[in-house]
């Protein structure tokens, strides 16, 4: 297929690119790359690429020149962050939901079949039941989250026969990538550890915690793409696991058990704080 990946320079994106490229597909990156030189490995994949911003996205200027011709669109690029989204949450909605339904819009009217949006497990939040599946109601807690829950159901109103929407709800990422994010759990403990010899808990570490590696969410975009539309047309999958469901103690635990010399710092009493 020919995709348009947006996102593409990002922590998901530059490790979903090169798997697209094995598997293919003609891919085309389109990102403001905001990052840039921030390279933690290699880098991301050379392909060609729109620098743009995604709130930019209008009928005249993406759709003539840009989105048709398109089999798929894989839409990663948001502020993936609740501190910012707590900072400013107009902007969180302004990126994470306007500009992604506007682009699926504009992307609907050039004739590109497939739409594959990077949603999130904070869509469920705060909830009593132990095990959450797809059909479990939202009670997001976030902008981040409610951002999320909005452009599901907006695109769910522009799914039909032409157009299909597919709802990857993504677990709490971890792993190497080329554009590696440090305020993920995992990430930021281990980073804490090597460069300080502390691994810093800012809570009583019992908050919960699914885990995905990156590899693995990207795998679950790939194989989506790749996959029959019939079967995942307006659908919305969990990417993660039940055997990768644990508290942050465990995660803070398992770290000190594999940096040398490191040890815990509980820097924090906040008993059972959903961000931490």
């Amino acid at each position: 297929m020919k995709v348009l990946l947006t996102g593409h320079r990002g922590y998901i994106g530059s490790v979903l690119t090169p798997m697209l490229l094995e598997r293919g597909h003609d891919v085309v990156g389109y990102d403001i790359d905001l990052f840039a030189g921030c390279d933690f490995t290699n880098g991301a994949a050379d392909i060609p690429t729109l620098k743009k911003d995604t709130r930019d996205v209008s009928i005249d200027d993406l759709t003539a020149d840009h989105v048709a011709g398109f089999d798929a669109i894989i839409h990663l690029a948001a502020l993936s962050n609740d501190p910012m989204g707590d900072y400013r949450e107009n902007l969180t909605e302004e990126i994470n939901l306007d500009a992604s339904v506007k682009l699926a819009t504009v992307a609907k009217e050039a004739g590109v079949r497939r739409y594959l949006f990077a949603s999130s497990c904070s869509n469920y939040g705060a909830s009593k039941q132990p095990f959450l599946d797809e059909t479990s109601e939202f009670n997001p807690v976030t902008a981040y989250g409610k951002s999320k829950v909005g452009t599901e159901f907006a695109l769910g109103k522009l799914a039909d026969v032409d157009f299909s929407p597919t709802f990857l709800r993504g677990s709490t990422v971890y792993g190497l990538s080329p554009r590696l994010r440090m305020d993920l759990v995992v990430n930021n403990l281990t980073a804490h550890a090597v460069t300080t010899g502390q691994v810093a808990m800012k809570s009583d570490g019992t908050p919960w915690r699914p885990l995905v590696h990156a590899r693995d969410i990207a795998a679950a975009f790939a194989a989506t793409l790749d996959a029959p539309r019939d079967v995942v047309h307006d659908q919305a999958f969990n990417v993660g696991s039940e055997a990768n469901n644990v508290t942050v103690a465990d995660i803070a635990q398992a770290v000190a058990d594999v940096v040398p010399d490191a040890t815990l710092n509980i820097t924090g009493e906040t008993a059972g704080d959903p961000r931490s």
